[in-house]
């Protein structure tokens, strides 16, 4: 087996072609032939922007068949590798085949492997891995940038192209089953949504327990009338645990979140929250930092903090937290932010909003049937998240030559 050292090479030992959009003319030149287009047309002039959605089929720009042609000496192919020279320099990106001619936009380079001495894609592969090692060679006082000969320089490594196809092929099944993962997951998510806003609303009737679909009408209530402003003060220091609300993580240690712990002695004016109840930052709700206390018995919140509780039986705890981050919610809490001070809500604002309720068990029913897609969503995103993680692992192992793979002699 070769010594892994003798595998490096620079990168310019296997580029074919390396160019950029302004390759084509000088400006006044582009500026003649090339108008981009938000309307389909010839060609699709390819953004960073792209391959971060990872999306080339919305929000496109586009070029007719003159301009592509004029731009003949970036045109992109599938396989092609596009590198950023200014914005976020060195960031590396992998074209995909697309329905329509590619060519490149600005701020751009289109580099192209040699396929008899690389593999595209392993090539691609070992860029991203080591991203922070690319990004070492931009330079520039205000805007880095990253030059041609730069991208030249960089050492690769490079072992033999039978083993790079394969250890391409095994790096692009990760890579297809995280795709189709993603895809699933954004699909579940897209039905939640869908799902809320039909039984929230009341569109979408569930069964009841004999299998009959409810049918009681839907009562208006002010949530003044069902529910109650939670005032107690820590005054004597009996607690100690400093919550804070997150707009993704709700309720949260402040030292898990931000690295930062709170003496107990500066904490006698916080407010103390118990499970079961609600809070929220009256500054922060607009941006979806309210919660329910689940995971501790109690815990303490700034005295800037809304502290609530649900007072009547005609509403379900469950359905009002899936209420509060429904559409018609968030519009609310929208509403109610312009004109006040530091776009605040406070428990006065929430007191007043009127909204219809269904009976308690039709609340528990569409409560259940979302928690039970929330939990489709978690199995999906920790099925995600340890493709990824596997993926990071023989990164390190098959781009680094840790680890050799076997192919045909």
């Amino acid at each position: 087996m070769e010594s892994n050292t003798i595998l490096y090479k620079p990168l310019g030992d296997v580029i074919e072609f390396l160019t950029d959009y302004h390759a084509n003319g000088a400006y006044e030149k582009l500026k003649e032939n090339v108008t981009l287009l938000d309307k389909e047309s010839h060609a699709v002039m390819i953004r960073t922007t792209n391959f971060e959605a990872n999306d080339f089929t919305n929000n496109l720009i586009y070029i007719d068949e003159h301009a592509y042609e004029y731009l003949k000496k970036s045109k992109v192919y599938a396989s092609d590798l596009i590198m950023n020279k200014i914005a976020n320099p060195g960031t590396v990106y992998f074209m995909p085949e697309i329905s329509k001619p590619v060519s490149l936009g600005m701020n751009l380079f289109l580099i192209r492997i040699n396929t008899k001495k690389a593999n595209p894609y392993f090539i691609y592969a070992y860029l991203r891995k080591n991203e922070h090692y690319v990004k070492s060679f931009a330079s520039g006082s205000t805007t880095k940038t990253i030059t041609k000969d730069d991208v030249r320089r960089l050492k690769i490594y490079t072992p033999p192209l039978a083993e790079q196809n394969k250890i391409a092929q095994i790096l692009s099944t990760w890579d297809q089953a995280i795709s189709a993962t993603e895809k699933l997951l954004e699909n579940s998510q897209q039905q939640k949504k869908a799902l809320m806003q039909q039984l929230l609303t009341g569109k979408k009737r569930l069964l009841d327990e004999t299998g009959l679909k409810f049918n009681i009408p839907w009562e208006k209530y002010r949530l003044g009338a069902l529910l109650k402003e939670e005032k107690q003060r820590n005054k004597d220091n009996s607690l100690s645990r400093v919550l804070s609300v997150t707009n993704h993580s709700g309720f949260v240690l402040p030292e898990n979140q931000f690295s930062k712990r709170i003496a107990s002695d500066e904490v006698s004016n916080y407010k103390v929250v118990i499970k079961g109840q609600f809070g929220y930052n009256p500054s922060r709700i607009n941006v979806g930092s309210f919660a329910r206390l689940d995971q501790f018995d109690n815990g303490l919140l700034s005295p800037m903090y809304v502290v609530f509780s649900i007072t009547s039986e005609k509403l379900d705890s469950d359905f009002f937290l899936y209420w509060m981050k429904s559409n018609e919610a968030k519009q609310r809490i929208n509403n109610s932010t312009q004109g006040s001070v530091r776009d605040s809500v406070g428990f006065d604002a929430i007191s007043s909003f009127v909204l219809k309720l269904p009976e308690i068990q039709e609340q528990q029913k569409i409560a259940k049937v979302l928690s039970l897609a929330d939990q489709e969503l978690e199995t999906l995103q920790k099925k995600l998240d340890c493709l990824k993680q596997e993926k990071k692992a023989l990164m390190q192992q098959l781009l680094t030559g840790k680890k050799r793979v076997k192919v045909a002699a």
